[in-house]
C-alpha cells in the first residue's frame, strides 16, 4: 500500500469518527454513533504500524465514548463529559499525526 493511500484510508476513518463524535454531541443515536467510532478505530490503527502511545488514546477515547453511552441515551452530553470527551478526541488526534508522520515518511 502506498503512503499515500494509506493516509487517504487514515483520512476518512477520522472523518467517519468526526461524524459520529458530532452525533454523540448532538445526543442522537450514542449506541450506534460508539459502534461506528469502534469500528473506525479498528480499522484506523489496522493501518498503521504498532503504537502504544496511540493504542492508548484510541482506548482512551473509547472509554470516554462508552461513558456517554451508559449515562443514558436522549439526555444529551453533560458539560463536563463533553469536556472529556474532546480531551481524550485530542489526545487521540495528536498522537496519530504524530504516527501518521512515520507512515508518510
Amino acid at each position: 500500500m502506498t503512503p499515500e493511500l494509506r493516509q487517504e484510508l487514515v483520512s476518512k476513518r477520522v472523518e467517519g469518527i468526526d461524524a459520529a463524535l458530532l452525533q454523540i454531541g448532538l445526543g442522537r443515536d450514542a449506541k450506534d454513533a460508539a459502534l461506528s467510532i469502534c469500528a473506525h478505530l479498528i480499522d484506523l490503527l489496522s493501518l498503521l504500524d504498532r503504537n502504544p502511545g496511540l493504542d492508548a488514546a484510541a482506548d482512551d477515547l473509547q472509554k470516554s465514548v462508552h461513558a456517554i453511552v451508559e449515562a443514558g441515551e436522549g439526555r444529551g452530553v453533560e458539560d463536563r463529559q463533553a469536556r472529556l470527551l474532546a480531551d481524550a478526541y485530542a489526545r487521540f488526534r495528536a498522537r496519530l499525526e504524530a504516527a501518521c508522520v512515520t507512515v508518510i515518511s
